[in-house]
């Protein structure tokens, strides 16, 4: 049996996909979560069965490292006590996922780790992952300078995004359904992750001076996709004008909403990706250590990073009527399954 563990919102979609794989398989799987931003309500709005387990330990260090020994221990004891006559678990699967590592490791399950952004605190991974999955187009001497043990490191052929996108088909209904009109320009925007590891604070500057940005424009609504109460705090706080400005309050089909969007705005990370890989505008207002990804979607024109108020002054705030979606590698969820279910030989 695959344990998976789903620690953020995108592994939600990320994973479903190679759940319906196994699924076809008939290859056993069991599924924990942590109860951070969207991730509970996205697996019940798709009937995933899961296990919620902890949740975000906040922007302390002390406290992220307290969180990791105690969710661990929690994932332990929640593994070790399922009921008897269960198969036992094979190996430990998740992108990102540091107290899945710790106890797993603690366990001597085998694990795999997913992973897309190189320059992530990588001590963790590197010492108690047992395999680690890569994009293909992520050069080596990027992963290696940025501390990534190289002997661990399986390619799969794509962005992670490429798993749910291939699939994806456009609602032309879902604009409508959140009471925007046709008329109106719709930008999303992601505040950055101010609770990350790797978040720089300016950003945030960035981010209120781009939603003052649009909100100078009368028939511009900005939905605000937030991560946590902190950054909603901080917006209300400093955004001066906030008619226009509204926050997503419930989980919604994500693809959709920004298939709908004529602009997206992020702090960074996979939402970023989704849209540039649909051909919604996208623009990035992550300021730390660029990840080789996302500097590769704006090389081919997809994705612009924002670096000044001058860069967001540059902003066409318009009706986008034509996209041109990325061309997508549709067997990549089953490439990806077929790596996950070869490892399980070597347990």
């Amino acid at each position: 049996m695959i344990w998976f563990d789903l620690d953020n919102s995108p592994h939600v979609p990320l994973f479903a996909p190679v759940f319906r794989e196994l699924e076809k398989r008939n290859i056993s799987f069991d599924v924990t979560a942590r109860d951070f931003a969207q991730t509970i309500d996205l697996l019940e709005m798709r009937g995933i069965p899961h296990t919620a387990i902890g949740r975000h330990g906040g922007k302390s260090k002390i406290k992220k490292i307290l969180n990791l020994m105690e969710r661990s221990r929690d994932l332990k004891k929640y593994i070790k006590n399922r009921p008897q006559g269960q198969e036992a678990i094979d190996l430990a699967v998740s992108h990102g996922s540091r107290t899945q590592l710790v106890a797993a490791s603690g366990m001597k399950i085998r694990s795999l780790l997913m992973m897309d952004y190189e320059y992530t605190e990588t001590r963790i991974f590197n010492r108690y992952a047992d395999h680690i999955l890569v994009p293909d187009i992520i050069p080596s001497g990027r992963l290696s300078s940025a501390g990534i043990n190289l002997k661990k490191v399986i390619r799969y052929n794509g962005f992670k995004e490429e798993l749910y996108l291939g699939t994806f088909i456009s609602d032309e209904s879902f604009r409508s359904s959140l009471g925007i009109g046709d008329g109106a320009v719709l930008a999303v925007i992601r505040p950055p992750g101010m609770l990350g590891n790797y978040h720089d604070s300016r950003s945030e500057t960035l981010l209120i001076e781009a939603i003052e940005y649009f909100a100078s424009f009368e028939n511009c609504v900005i939905l605000i996709t937030s991560r946590s109460q902190k950054d909603r705090d901080f917006i209300n706080e400093n955004v001066k004008d906030k008619s226009s400005v509204r926050f997503l309050e419930k989980a919604v089909d994500g693809l959709q909403l920004l298939s709908t969007a004529d602009i997206v705005l992020s702090g960074g990370g996979t939402m970023n990706r989704e849209s540039a890989l649909i051909g919604t505008k996208t623009y990035s207002i992550f300021t730390g250590k660029k990840p080789y990804l996302d500097e590769h979607l704006e090389s081919i024109g997809r994705l612009t990073f924002i670096n000044s108020k001058k860069d967001i002054s540059q902003i066409k705030v318009e009706r986008a009527r034509e996209k041109t979606p990325f061309t997508f590698n549709k067997n990549i969820a089953g490439e990806v399954t077929d790596i996950i279910v070869s490892l399980l030989k070597y347990v």
